[in-house]
């Protein structure tokens, strides 16, 4: 089934995305990444300073979330004071492998250029057993550090990409 990737978009999450974001991971995907209620409900992400909950919208659908973090935290994974963290993508199973996470990648540079002008690098961690995962961030531009840290679910590769755009652009 042929996609129109141009449908896939990205908004601040809302609390009436929570129904159709509540889906079930593939097992294989449970021990990576929090859900959409772990990281609404329990950690309340949308009430602390600079962390943005995302949802990834196809034909205007919820399908997808994450959250961008400018908490001290993405300093764990670098040293720029302009990078933000990328933390716990995922994607409806129904809808994975259509290129969506894709193009929401293509489309996150401009997206946290609008969130503020100064960020020019994505950082993001990415567990050394979640092979798919970290193929398609590599594929999307992402970098390896080559360094590693310890993370909630086991060791974490450390990848960062640059953003050399301007909301204009």
């Amino acid at each position: 089934m042929r996609m129109d990737l141009s449908t896939v978009s990205l908004v601040h999450y809302d609390d009436r995305h929570f129904k159709r974001l509540s889906y079930d991971l593939e097992e294989s995907q449970v021990r990576f990444t929090k859900t959409v209620h772990q990281n609404i409900n329990d950690d309340g992400v949308q009430k602390i300073k600079n962390k943005f909950p995302i949802t990834i919208l196809y034909e205007r659908e919820p399908v997808g979330f994450f959250v961008l973090d400018r908490t001290k935290d993405h300093l764990l994974v670098t040293g720029n004071p302009n990078s933000i963290l990328l933390r716990g993508l995922s994607l409806n199973p129904a809808y994975q492998g259509r290129g969506i996470a894709k193009q929401a990648l293509i489309i996150l540079d401009h997206f946290v250029k609008g969130l503020s002008e100064d960020i020019d690098e994505i950082v993001l961690t990415v567990n050394i057993d979640n092979v798919n995962a970290y193929q398609l961030y590599r594929q999307m531009g992402y970098l390896d550090t080559g360094s590693y840290k310890n993370g909630r679910y086991g060791l974490q590769h450390m990848l960062f990409k640059r953003i050399d755009i301007s909301i204009d652009a």
